[in-house]
Protein backbone atom coordinates (compact mmCIF):
# COMPACT_ATOMS: atom_id res chain seq x y z
CA UNK A 1 0.00 0.00 0.00
CA UNK A 2 1.32 3.44 -0.94
CA UNK A 3 2.05 6.00 1.76
CA UNK A 4 0.29 9.38 1.34
CA UNK A 5 3.69 10.89 0.43
CA UNK A 6 4.18 8.32 -2.36
CA UNK A 7 0.69 9.03 -3.66
CA UNK A 8 1.41 12.75 -3.82
CA UNK A 9 4.71 12.22 -5.64
CA UNK A 10 2.94 10.22 -8.35
CA UNK A 11 0.11 12.77 -8.58
CA UNK A 12 2.34 15.82 -9.00
CA UNK A 13 0.77 18.60 -11.07
CA UNK A 14 2.25 21.83 -9.85
CA UNK A 15 1.27 25.34 -11.01
CA UNK A 16 3.55 27.13 -13.42
CA UNK A 17 2.98 30.74 -12.40
CA UNK A 18 6.01 32.81 -11.49
CA UNK A 19 6.73 36.43 -10.64
CA UNK A 20 6.92 38.46 -13.82
CA UNK A 21 8.44 41.96 -13.83
CA UNK A 22 7.96 42.40 -10.09
CA UNK A 23 4.21 41.79 -10.33
CA UNK A 24 3.58 41.12 -6.65
CA UNK A 25 0.05 40.94 -5.30
CA UNK A 26 -1.17 43.50 -2.79
CA UNK A 27 -0.96 40.87 -0.04
CA UNK A 28 2.62 39.94 -0.98
CA UNK A 29 3.65 43.60 -1.03
CA UNK A 30 1.96 44.16 2.35
CA UNK A 31 3.79 41.17 3.83
CA UNK A 32 7.17 42.33 2.56
CA UNK A 33 6.58 45.91 3.76
CA UNK A 34 5.60 44.62 7.20
CA UNK A 35 8.25 41.98 7.80
CA UNK A 36 11.15 42.75 5.44
CA UNK A 37 10.88 46.53 5.08
CA UNK A 38 12.44 48.79 2.48
CA UNK A 39 14.09 46.72 -0.22
CA UNK A 40 11.94 43.70 0.56
CA UNK A 41 11.54 42.73 -3.08
CA UNK A 42 15.30 42.85 -3.63
CA UNK A 43 15.81 40.85 -0.43
CA UNK A 44 13.44 38.17 -1.70
CA UNK A 45 15.40 37.95 -4.93
CA UNK A 46 18.63 37.37 -2.99
CA UNK A 47 17.18 34.37 -1.12
CA UNK A 48 17.86 30.86 -2.37
CA UNK A 49 15.16 30.04 -4.89
CA UNK A 50 13.41 26.74 -4.16
CA UNK A 51 11.73 24.80 -6.96
CA UNK A 52 10.65 21.28 -5.89
CA UNK A 53 9.79 20.38 -9.48
CA UNK A 54 13.41 20.29 -10.56
CA UNK A 55 15.46 20.26 -7.35
CA UNK A 56 16.47 16.80 -6.15
CA UNK A 57 17.56 18.29 -2.82
CA UNK A 58 14.05 19.46 -2.00
CA UNK A 59 11.70 17.12 -3.88
CA UNK A 60 8.07 18.16 -4.04
CA UNK A 61 5.16 16.01 -3.00
CA UNK A 62 2.59 17.45 -5.36
CA UNK A 63 -1.16 16.93 -5.11
CA UNK A 64 -3.54 17.42 -7.97
CA UNK A 65 -7.24 18.00 -7.31
CA UNK A 66 -7.91 17.64 -11.03
CA UNK A 67 -8.68 21.22 -12.03
CA UNK A 68 -6.56 23.93 -13.59
CA UNK A 69 -7.42 26.65 -11.10
CA UNK A 70 -6.95 24.94 -7.77
CA UNK A 71 -5.17 26.84 -5.01
CA UNK A 72 -5.04 30.07 -7.00
CA UNK A 73 -6.71 33.41 -6.65
CA UNK A 74 -9.30 32.35 -9.20
CA UNK A 75 -11.06 30.68 -6.29
CA UNK A 76 -13.99 32.65 -4.96
CA UNK A 77 -12.77 34.92 -2.12
CA UNK A 78 -15.63 33.51 -0.03
CA UNK A 79 -14.68 29.92 -0.88
CA UNK A 80 -14.35 28.84 2.76
CA UNK A 81 -17.77 30.13 3.69
CA UNK A 82 -19.39 28.52 0.67
CA UNK A 83 -17.92 25.14 1.64
CA UNK A 84 -20.61 24.97 4.30
CA UNK A 85 -23.24 24.54 1.60
CA UNK A 86 -21.46 21.70 -0.23
CA UNK A 87 -22.86 18.18 0.08
CA UNK A 88 -19.34 16.72 0.07
CA UNK A 89 -15.82 18.08 0.47
CA UNK A 90 -12.43 16.47 -0.02
CA UNK A 91 -9.86 16.96 2.75
CA UNK A 92 -6.14 16.32 2.91
CA UNK A 93 -5.19 15.56 6.51
CA UNK A 94 -1.84 15.93 8.24
CA UNK A 95 -0.32 15.77 11.72
CA UNK A 96 0.65 18.75 13.86
CA UNK A 97 1.75 17.99 17.40
CA UNK A 98 -0.31 14.96 18.36
CA UNK A 99 -3.46 16.02 16.50
CA UNK A 100 -4.86 15.50 13.02
CA UNK A 101 -5.76 18.54 10.96
CA UNK A 102 -7.24 18.90 7.50
CA UNK A 103 -7.56 21.38 4.65
CA UNK A 104 -9.92 21.38 1.68
CA UNK A 105 -7.86 20.05 -1.20
CA UNK A 106 -8.78 23.01 -3.41
CA UNK A 107 -6.76 25.30 -1.10
CA UNK A 108 -3.58 23.21 -1.29
CA UNK A 109 -1.07 23.99 -4.00
CA UNK A 110 1.57 21.39 -3.12
CA UNK A 111 3.37 19.59 -0.31
CA UNK A 112 7.16 19.91 -0.11
CA UNK A 113 9.79 18.52 2.19
CA UNK A 114 10.95 20.94 4.88
CA UNK A 115 13.53 23.39 3.55
CA UNK A 116 15.74 25.95 5.31
CA UNK A 117 14.04 29.30 5.83
CA UNK A 118 15.33 32.86 5.99
CA UNK A 119 14.67 34.24 9.47
CA UNK A 120 12.74 37.49 9.85
CA UNK A 121 13.78 39.18 13.12
CA UNK A 122 10.59 41.27 13.28
CA UNK A 123 8.25 38.33 12.71
CA UNK A 124 6.07 36.74 15.42
CA UNK A 125 7.31 33.49 16.97
CA UNK A 126 4.73 31.40 15.13
CA UNK A 127 6.41 32.32 11.83
CA UNK A 128 9.51 30.21 11.23
CA UNK A 129 10.72 32.44 8.42
CA UNK A 130 10.26 32.89 4.70
CA UNK A 131 11.29 30.99 1.57
CA UNK A 132 11.52 32.04 -2.06
CA UNK A 133 9.36 29.36 -3.66
CA UNK A 134 9.68 29.76 -7.44
CA UNK A 135 9.91 33.53 -7.06
CA UNK A 136 6.94 33.93 -4.72
CA UNK A 137 7.36 35.13 -1.15
CA UNK A 138 6.19 32.28 1.08
CA UNK A 139 6.10 32.71 4.87
CA UNK A 140 6.31 29.39 6.73
CA UNK A 141 4.12 29.10 9.81
CA UNK A 142 5.04 27.01 12.84
CA UNK A 143 1.68 25.38 13.54
CA UNK A 144 3.05 23.57 16.59
CA UNK A 145 3.78 26.94 18.17
CA UNK A 146 0.54 28.50 17.01
CA UNK A 147 -1.70 25.61 18.05
CA UNK A 148 0.22 23.53 20.61
CA UNK A 149 2.74 25.76 22.42
CA UNK A 150 5.59 24.21 20.46
CA UNK A 151 4.90 20.64 21.58
CA UNK A 152 4.90 17.59 19.33
CA UNK A 153 6.98 15.78 16.71
CA UNK A 154 9.37 17.95 14.69
CA UNK A 155 8.28 19.24 11.30
CA UNK A 156 9.27 17.31 8.17
CA UNK A 157 7.01 18.78 5.46
CA UNK A 158 5.42 22.06 4.41
CA UNK A 159 1.88 22.30 3.03
CA UNK A 160 1.81 25.20 0.58
CA UNK A 161 -1.48 27.08 0.20
CA UNK A 162 -2.39 30.19 -1.70
CA UNK A 163 -5.50 32.24 -1.15
CA UNK A 164 -6.39 35.93 -1.34
CA UNK A 165 -3.05 36.86 -2.85
CA UNK A 166 -0.58 35.36 -0.37
CA UNK A 167 1.15 32.01 -0.62
CA UNK A 168 1.87 30.48 2.79
CA UNK A 169 3.56 27.32 4.02
CA UNK A 170 2.25 25.31 6.96
CA UNK A 171 4.95 23.25 8.71
CA UNK A 172 3.70 19.74 9.56
CA UNK A 173 5.23 16.51 10.83
CA UNK A 174 3.48 14.10 8.44
CA UNK A 175 0.83 13.81 5.77
CA UNK A 176 -1.89 11.46 7.04
CA UNK A 177 -4.51 10.69 4.38
CA UNK A 178 -7.31 12.02 2.18
CA UNK A 179 -11.01 12.02 3.06
CA UNK A 180 -14.22 12.45 1.11
CA UNK A 181 -16.53 13.93 3.72
CA UNK A 182 -20.33 14.04 3.70
CA UNK A 183 -22.00 17.22 4.86
CA UNK A 184 -23.64 15.39 7.78
CA UNK A 185 -20.21 14.59 9.27
CA UNK A 186 -19.06 18.23 9.35
CA UNK A 187 -19.52 20.70 12.19
CA UNK A 188 -19.07 24.44 11.64
CA UNK A 189 -18.59 26.97 14.44
CA UNK A 190 -16.50 24.83 16.76
CA UNK A 191 -15.40 27.26 19.46
CA UNK A 192 -17.12 25.29 22.23
CA UNK A 193 -15.96 21.84 21.07
CA UNK A 194 -12.16 22.00 20.79
CA UNK A 195 -9.30 22.69 23.13
CA UNK A 196 -6.88 24.20 20.60
CA UNK A 197 -6.69 27.68 19.09
CA UNK A 198 -10.19 27.62 17.68
CA UNK A 199 -9.86 31.05 16.04
CA UNK A 200 -7.85 29.32 13.29
CA UNK A 201 -10.35 26.53 12.73
CA UNK A 202 -13.02 26.48 10.07
CA UNK A 203 -14.78 23.39 11.36
CA UNK A 204 -14.56 19.75 12.44
CA UNK A 205 -14.85 16.46 10.62
CA UNK A 206 -16.30 13.77 12.89
CA UNK A 207 -15.02 10.39 11.71
CA UNK A 208 -16.40 7.88 14.22
CA UNK A 209 -14.64 8.59 17.51
CA UNK A 210 -11.96 10.65 15.78
CA UNK A 211 -12.07 14.41 15.24
CA UNK A 212 -10.18 16.11 12.42
CA UNK A 213 -9.72 19.85 12.89
CA UNK A 214 -10.25 21.77 9.62
CA UNK A 215 -7.95 24.80 9.41
CA UNK A 216 -8.94 28.14 7.92
CA UNK A 217 -6.34 29.51 5.48
CA UNK A 218 -8.24 32.82 5.42
CA UNK A 219 -7.76 33.28 9.16
CA UNK A 220 -4.11 32.26 9.03
CA UNK A 221 -3.40 34.82 6.28
CA UNK A 222 -5.25 37.49 8.28
CA UNK A 223 -3.13 36.64 11.33
CA UNK A 224 0.10 37.00 9.34
CA UNK A 225 -0.83 40.41 7.97
CA UNK A 226 -2.04 41.86 11.27
CA UNK A 227 0.40 40.37 13.80
CA UNK A 228 2.95 42.47 15.57
CA UNK A 229 6.35 40.83 15.61
CA UNK A 230 7.68 39.19 18.76
CA UNK A 231 11.06 38.58 17.19
CA UNK A 232 12.78 35.44 16.00
CA UNK A 233 16.29 36.70 16.51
Amino acid sequence: MKTPEEYFVESVNLPSEEIQNGSYTDAEAAFMDKYIGIGGQAALGSMERVDPRGDSTYPGLGIAPGTDDYATDTLDPDYEEKLKDDDEIQLVSFVVGDREYGLPIMLIQEVVRKVPVTLLPAAPRFMQGVINLRGRVTPVLDLRHLLHDGKGVRDKFVVVCKHKGLQIGLAISAVRTMYRVDKKDLVWGVESEVGVASEFLLGLYKNGDKLVNILSVDRLVEQILKSEGEGNA
